[in-house]
């Protein structure tokens, strides 16, 4: 799986992570929790972004136009000097990499979590920073659960500056994110005026990582208590991955239905299940393990593996998980 992470010339990376080295062996290694000032220093991510004064123009056949409204982000970083990120409207307004993660400070202070990894993906158009709370949750006394906290923060235009709860499961570090009617798991800012005022305002609304927790625990230890058989597993996933209906079915959406039935199928008897097989809690898994390991990427070659842990890190196909968890639940 590739990484996507930014590298520099000298053979460093934008990239730091607290005591462990990541898969892609990339960037620093530290001995001990940072800051979030630190973490980004360490993982060279401090550069300011800034916006464009004049809109965009180019030459076409000799002349020069320009895109109405249309503005440049860049940054000028010390390893690759100014270097551009994205393409913004004119109310768009950086949310700086400081600012946008100094409030995970108090989130530590407050709860002794700590900063796990910082990085910058592609040339520092996105950039995320993940921090670990210092309790795992047992969950039925069979599956550890960890529970993390991460924000991302675009430098292109391409999303809001974001801060997620999520929980990684520590058997098959499956990214995992319950569609929980009672807690909300995510907070959305735009980077528009005040924008920066609004990432304090975050820290408020991050009481839902409490929430949050309470509600993930009562979820998956009523899906732990409800049973299911090979059989009834089957069943569920029919209804999950129905099949395709209309006049204008061919064999291929036919065998693409069989195919995704059938990696779940393998998925429910996995290893990776072994703890909670037979339970409604495993069989939620097995369709989550399916759904960022296994679905198929639709890219060329090039790009899939970039694709694939871009959304293992940002999250993907929420609507699969949801109906999933809907399904297992009544």
């Amino acid at each position: 799986m590739a990484d996507n992470i930014e590298r520099f010339e000298d053979g460093t990376a934008a990239f730091f992570s607290n005591r462990e080295v990541a898969w892609h062996k990339l960037g620093t290694v530290t001995e001990g929790a940072l800051n979030a000032a630190d973490a980004l220093k360490v993982a060279q991510l401090d550069s300011l972004v800034k916006v464009s004064e004049d809109v965009i123009y180019t030459k076409v056949e000799g002349k020069e136009i320009s895109l109405d409204k249309k503005f440049l982000t860049y940054r000028n970083h010390p390893k690759k000097g100014l270097t551009a990120l994205g393409v913004v409207g004119n109310r768009y307004t950086p949310i700086q990499n400081l600012e946008a993660f100094e409030f995970l400070n108090h989130i530590a202070d407050e709860t002794g979590a700590v900063f796990e990894t910082a990085g910058s993906l592609g040339n520092g158009q996105r950039v995320f920073m993940t921090m670990k709370f210092p309790d795992a949750m047992m969950i039925g006394g069979v599956d550890t659960i960890n529970n993390y906290i991460m924000a991302v923060n675009s430098h292109d235009g391409s999303s809001a500056f974001i801060v997620a709860v999520t929980p990684i499961r520590a058997v098959c570090t499956n990214t995992v994110r319950l569609a929980l009617n009672q807690a909300v798991s995510k907070v959305s800012l735009r980077h528009t005026y005040g924008a920066t005022a609004k990432v304090q305002q975050a820290r408020e609304t991050l009481g839902v990582v409490f929430r949050y927790q309470e509600e993930f625990e009562r979820e998956v230890n009523s899906m732990l208590s409800i049973k299911i058989s090979d059989k009834q597993f089957a069943d569920f996933v029919k209804q999950l991955v129905p099949e395709p209906k209309g006049k204008d079915v061919s064999e291929r959406m036919v065998n693409s239905v069989e195919k995704k039935r059938g990696e779940m199928m393998a998925l429910w008897n996995a290893p990776t299940q072994q703890n909670v097989s037979g339970t409604a809690w495993g069989a939620y898994n097995a369709v989550a393990e399916w759904s960022d390991w296994v679905k198929r990427i639709r890219s060329n070659k090039e790009d899939k593996d970039n694709l694939r842990s871009e959304r293992m890190l940002f999250g993907g196909a929420e609507k699969l998980k949801a109906r999933a968890q809907s399904l297992l639940s009544k």
